[in-house]
């Protein structure tokens, strides 16, 4: 839908601080069970947070200044909450879409691209990808950024996330190939001081390991990295969970006492029951990038969806790697409900017993939102449509081509929606998308940057683009 630049408009994008907005009309989906779901409802905001959600809150128009915006024939959610993205790399998105396999993309994006990477192009990479995230509801996105060469690279890469205005969490984990500084992990230490010494911003710093076998020693999971995140009061991330090796290093921390809640195992997949078993007795974070897993065929290439539910565990959702995939939240949904709804009825048609519940479109939602903010840690702040919490919402328009009528709000927003319906975007009570706008930004000047940053890169690694075609199905050329 295309929104006209009107009053409303121009109230809406001043500073939120002092700001009181209703949001009239709409399908709420709170994903707060306390609170429940309605067919129509308004949701206040004042400033950054969340103040009321109900059937009627006409109340508050008794106060003239507050802005008022018609959201009838859309469906309001929580902001999507991507727990795992790659953002460094994005000027490359799609570069090799037929990808088939982790060593491959590995090579090509961490050995011979990543190099050739300058901390400019670190900052446009994370920005495309942060904009990305907003012009499709995504307004969480967990930052795995293994691309930190200086300490140069990893102020870019935040500063990018800063200028969007998108809650991020910057999770720095040392590269894996080519030449680098050894300034990692010990400037873990500045980065805190020097952009999170607030427990109050957009912003939260994490520190972030590879489990698999293919991790340099420096950057691998273990005790020592998970301790020294918590020396810095920080939380853990670690990648490349899939595989023995993973396993074996999971069963050690958990034998270890240093599995919690305040650690994000990404991929779990081909991992021991015993792993599983400590991963759900100690609330471990769990993310699941299912078209990465499936796609590229990363280990046994069936997302763990049904080994997390099975243990008990509710994950979260991630996009993972844009070079290869398409980066929104509505194809993650889809795709994760497929396979275990394909998954449980292949069970159901032999005739076994206790086949797997398939999964609903409400389950589907909760992982790509409060499931999410709950692996991130950041539950108490986002994830769902509850007064108290920021004012992270996006609201769906359910009458366009692809969307009306209005049924059900949860198939609308999970077995319909695209990017292009993503109508309207808060992130703490900031306006970020109106209509298929985003606020504030340019496309044609991004583009721009994006793509001379993109020509650098390739011309440094003196990239054959026959031999990409041939490989991983590079079928238009890049300029």
């Amino acid at each position: 839908m295309r929104r006209a630049h009107d009053d409303t408009y121009d109230r809406l994008t001043g500073p939120a601080a002092g700001r009181t907005v209703l949001l009239r009309g709409a399908a709420v989906l709170t994903m707060d069970p306390a609170i429940g779901d309605f067919g129509r409802a308004d949701v206040l905001i004042r400033g950054s947070h969340v103040v009321d959600v109900g059937p009627d809150l006409s109340y508050a128009l008794a106060d003239p200044s507050v802005i008022a915006v018609d959201l009838s024939g859309h469906v309001l959610v929580p902001g999507f909450q991507d727990t795992h993205r790659h953002c460094w790399q994005n000027q490359l998105r799609r570069l090799i879409p037929d990808c088939d396999h982790n060593s491959a993309y590995l090579a090509v994006m961490n050995n011979w691209l990543g190099p050739m990477y300058t901390p400019e192009d670190v900052y446009v990479g994370n920005l495309v990808s942060a904009l990305g995230c907003l012009d499709a509801g995504i307004t969480t996105v967990l930052d795995f950024s293994h691309n930190p060469r200086t300490p140069d690279h990893s102020d870019q890469a935040i500063r990018a996330l800063q200028d969007t205005g998108i809650r991020a969490v910057h999770t720095t984990c040392g590269v894996m190939g080519g030449e680098f500084s050894t300034t990692w992990p010990g400037d873990a230490e500045r980065l805190r001081d020097t952009y999170f010494s607030s427990d109050d911003q957009l912003l939260t710093l994490r520190m972030g390991a590879i489990a698999g076998d293919f991790a340099r020693p420096e950057i691998a999971l273990g005790p020592q990295s998970v301790e020294f995140a918590r020396n810095l009061g920080i939380g853990f991330a670690s990648d490349g969970v899939l595989g023995p090796a993973a396993s074996d290093r999971v069963e050690a921390l958990g034998r270890a006492g240093l599995l919690g809640p305040d650690v994000l195992l990404i991929h779990c997949l081909d991992l021991s029951d015993d792993a599983w078993r400590m991963i759900a007795d100690n609330g471990v974070g769990v993310s699941i990038p299912t078209t990465s897993d499936a796609t590229i065929g990363i280990a046994e290439a069936v997302p763990s969806i049904q080994r997390a539910l099975d243990f008990g565990i509710r994950p979260s959702l991630s996009v993972d790697v844009e070079v290869c995939l398409t980066g929104d939240m509505f194809t993650q949904m889809r795709t994760l409900m497929n396979i275990q709804r394909m998954t449980a009825f292949e069970r159901r048609y032999r005739g076994d017993t206790g086949f797997p519940e398939p999964l609903t479109t409400r389950d589907v939602l909760e992982f790509a939102t409060i499931g999410g903010a709950r692996a991130i840690g950041l539950d108490r702040t986002t994830g769902s449509i509850t007064p108290g919490k920021r004012a992270d919402l996006v609201a769906v328009d359910a009458l366009d081509w692809n969307t009306l009528p209005l049924n059900n709000a949860f198939g609308t927003v999970v077995t319909a929606a695209e990017t292009r319906n993503v109508d309207f975007v808060v992130v703490d009570g900031e306006l970020k998308k109106w209509g298929d706008e985003l606020v504030g930004w340019d496309l044609a000047s991004v583009r721009t940057m994006v793509e001379s940053s993109r020509d650098g890169i390739l011309a440094r690694a003196d990239v054959d683009l026959d031999v990409l075609t041939q490989r991983f199905g590079l079928v238009e050329h890049y300029k």
